[in-house]
Parts: C-alpha cells; sequence; structure tokens
C-alpha cells in the first residue's frame, strides 16, 4: 500500500507548506474523445502510470496491485477535506484547465503536478508546484529554462510534439532548436500560430527548421488542438457535472472512518492526528 501512503503524506507535506483553503484532486476519467477523434494515435500504447512514480517506495508494478491501490484510495479521500473531481470521458489536464480558466479564474490557486503541459496554465493567479523539485516553480523559472514564455508553450509543444501523448512534433525540432529559431516565443507577447507560420515563409531559405515548420502546417495545427489546455475539450454536459460537485462540495473530517479503512488495509504507524492538523487549513469555511 505504498502508493496510497505516499499520497497522503505528500498531500500532507504539501498542505502544510502551502496552506491551501481548499483542495481539489482531479482523476482521469477515460481519456479525451475528442482527442482521440482528432488524432486517433493520441496516447496510444502509453504506459500506464505507476503508484511509486514520485513516492519511491518498493512498490510491485503489476495492475492488480495498482487497480486495488487506487480503490483504497478513493475510499480513504472521501474522509479528508478534498474534493474529488471525476467526469467521464476526459482527462484530469481538461478538469484543472477548466478549473484555472473557468470555476477558479481569478482565484490564487496552485497546481500541483510535474507535467510540462501545465506550464501554459501559468499567470498572475495560477502557479506550480512541481512534484519532482518539491517546491513552486514560476513563470520566469520556467523561461529560463526553455526560453520560451509559458502563455506560449503551447505553441512550442505542439510544433516539437509529445512523445509520451503519442504526438508527433517536427522532424529534428525540439525545445531548445525551437526557443532558437523563433525567439518571439519567448517574448512578451501572446502569438497564435498563423504568427509563427508567417515568421517561418518569410525566412523559408534560411534555414531548414523553418521549411520543415511550413511544411508541418496542418500536422502543427492539429498538435496545437491536442495539447491546448483551455477546458475546450469539455462538453457543456461535463462542465455542469464538474460544476456541480465543486458547488455542492462541503469540506469534512472523518478521523474514524479512515483510522478504520487504514487498519482494513494493514497500513500501521500513519499519524492520524499529524495528518488531519496539517489539513485543517482546507477546513475552515471561506466566504
Amino acid at each position: 500500500m505504498g502508493g496510497c501512503i505516499g499520497f497522503l503524506k505528500s498531500m500532507q507535506r504539501i498542505a502544510r507548506e502551502i496552506q491551501p483553503s481548499r483542495i481539489y484532486i482531479t482523476w482521469e476519467g477515460g481519456g479525451s474523445q475528442r482527442r482521440r477523434k482528432l488524432y486517433p494515435e493520441y496516447k496510444m500504447g502509453r504506459k500506464a502510470e505507476k503508484l511509486n512514480r514520485f513516492y519511491g517506495d518498493d512498490i510491485p508494478d503489476s495492475e492488480t496491485n495498482k487497480k486495488r491501490q487506487l480503490m483504497s484510495l478513493l475510499g480513504m479521500l472521501k474522509f479528508i477535506p478534498a474534493c474529488q473531481i471525476y467526469v467521464s470521458d476526459c482527462e484530469g489536464d481538461d478538469i484543472i484547465a477548466q478549473l484555472c480558466t473557468g470555476s477558479f479564474r481569478n482565484k490564487d490557486k496552485i497546481i500541483v503536478s510535474s507535467d510540462k503541459d501545465m506550464y501554459q496554465l501559468l499567470d498572475d493567479t495560477t502557479r506550480i508546484y512541481s512534484l519532482h523539485k518539491k517546491k513552486i516553480i514560476t513563470a520566469q523559472e520556467i523561461f529560463e529554462e526553455f526560453r520560451i514564455s509559458t502563455h506560449n508553450f503551447a505553441i512550442a509543444k505542439a510544433i516539437c510534439g509529445d512523445a509520451g501523448d503519442n504526438v508527433p512534433g517536427v522532424k529534428g525540432i525540439g525545445f531548445k532548436k525551437v526557443a532558437s529559431k523563433l525567439p518571439m516565443l519567448g517574448s512578451n507577447q501572446v502569438l497564435i500560430l498563423q504568427d509563427i507560420f508567417d515568421f517561418c515563409q518569410s525566412r523559408i531559405d534560411e534555414s531548414i527548421v523553418y521549411r520543415r515548420i511550413i511544411e508541418c502546417v496542418d500536422d502543427i495545427k492539429r498538435n496545437w488542438k491536442l495539447v491546448h489546455l483551455d477546458g475546450s475539450m469539455l462538453s457543456g454536459d461535463q462542465v455542469s457535472k464538474m460544476q456541480y460537485v465543486i458547488d455542492t462540495f462541503e469540506p469534512r473530517v472523518n478521523r474514524m472512518k479512515l483510522i478504520q479503512a487504514l487498519i482494513k488495509e494493514g497500513i500501521e504507524g500513519f499519524d492520524i492526528e499529524g495528518f488531519f492538523y496539517d489539513l485543517n487549513c482546507a477546513i475552515v469555511v471561506h466566504d
């Protein structure tokens, strides 16, 4: 059960550090049907996430063990002050995007993730806590690493592709190359794809990079739809279901039920009092 305990302890540590007024956990809902219609090979053959990805425990990698731990974790999370959001036929990333650009657009919020897809959501009210780096990362840090502004990150990714999601990019072009050849991606200007295509067309004889981008215009346009996060991949019905969960959520605590769930799974030595003490920030009623 190392994955479950790792999840709970990570949540406790992060809550202690950033003191969130609310905690929302988004789950994959079977994947995005809209993205598969755009590109049937999207995420095809992708390996399932391992529960020990971030926690370093010696957890069996079998699918049976993973499913067992996920079911146990889902049950345990019902007894803590966290809102779980699951919407069928969509991705957790799209739920996060909808939270950031819709439901909580004007609220200060922190996305807990190590997924580079989240970089494009960074703005004045949205920050990211990196699970890998165990700290909050800023738009400036991302710019210093990639030389690409967060508001143009989706364009860069549409050109470079995403091997993890089986989204093919332009041959021979990675983030370093795209930042070097398309320096406007690092500017404060919010660009659109046509800006990039016009720039490359005007310099098509100067570099093979520009020629390849022009040759792959249709693929890049498709990729942008696949990687861009703004909640548009959710249907009205999916957004309504998600909003209903948010509107009806009341943070509650049931120490005894969580203790019973831990005992049932044979988990000993978990600091229940310390856990709920650190999550108390999300229990207080807020206007």
